[in-house]
C-alpha cells in the first residue's frame, strides 16, 4: 500500500491475514517499514514495542490465551467476596 498508513488501514490490511503465520510477516513488514519510513505512519501512536509485542503474541500457538485467562481471573477476583462467587 502506498501512503499513510492510519488506524483503519493497519486494522483492515491485519483482518485480511487469515492465518497466524501470515499476521506475523504482515506485523514483521510493518514494524519493518516503521522503523525505515516512520513518516508513512504519521499519526498513528503504535510504536516499535507494540509491534514487538504483537509479533511475540501472535507467534505463540495460542495467542491471547494467556492474556484472556488473566483478565477472567482478575475479574473473578474483584466480583468475589472472600473467595465467594458474588451474583449479580
Amino acid at each position: 500500500m502506498e501512503g499513510i498508513y492510519n488506524k483503519e488501514n493497519l486494522f483492515a490490511e491485519f483482518a485480511m491475514q487469515k492465518t497466524k503465520a501470515k499476521k506475523v510477516k504482515f506485523l514483521q513488514e510493518m514494524k519493518d517499514l516503521k522503523k525505515s519510513q516512520p513518516h508513512m505512519f504519521r499519526g498513528t501512536s503504535i510504536s516499535q514495542k507494540n509491534f514487538d509485542n504483537l509479533i511475540e503474541e501472535w507467534s505463540k500457538p495460542q495467542p491471547w490465551a494467556e492474556v484472556n485467562r488473566a483478565i477472567k481471573e482478575r475479574n473473578r477476583i474483584i466480583n468475589s467476596v472472600e473467595g465467594e462467587d458474588v451474583s449479580l
